[in-house]
C-alpha cells in the first residue's frame, strides 16, 4: 500500500469513527519513509553494539524492543514497494 492508500484507508468512509491508539500506532509504523526506517535501522543496531559492550541488560533490552519496531517498519516499506499504487509499475513506451 502507499501513503495515499492509508490516508483513504483512516479517513475514507470505511474508516472507523474513533480508532484506537493501538490502531493509529499501527497504521503511522506501516506508512514511515525509507529513510526513517534506514535511520531506526541504524539506531538499533548502535544501541546492539553499546549494550554488547557494557553488558548491560536493560540497554539490550531497549535494543531489541527497538528493532521488533523496526522490522515491523520494514515490512511496511517493503509491502508499499511491493503493491502497485499511483505511478508505479509503469512500462516504457
Amino acid at each position: 500500500m502507499d501513503l495515499l492508500t492509508y490516508k483513504e484507508l483512516d479517513t475514507g468512509p470505511e474508516a472507523p469513527e474513533h480508532p484506537s491508539l493501538g490502531y493509529r500506532a499501527w497504521h503511522w509504523l506501516l506508512s514511515l519513509s525509507p529513510t526513517v526506517v534506514t535511520f531506526m535501522v541504524a539506531l538499533s543496531l548502535g544501541l546492539g553494539m553499546v549494550g554488547a559492550q557494557v553488558s548491560w541488560e536493560p540497554m539490550l533490552g531497549l535494543m531489541a524492543a527497538f528493532w521488533a519496531l523496526t522490522v515491523i517498519a520494514m515490512a511496511g516499506v517493503v509491502a508499499r514497494w511491493m503493491t502497485p499504487g499511483r505511478g508505479r509499475h509503469r512500462m516504457a513506451s
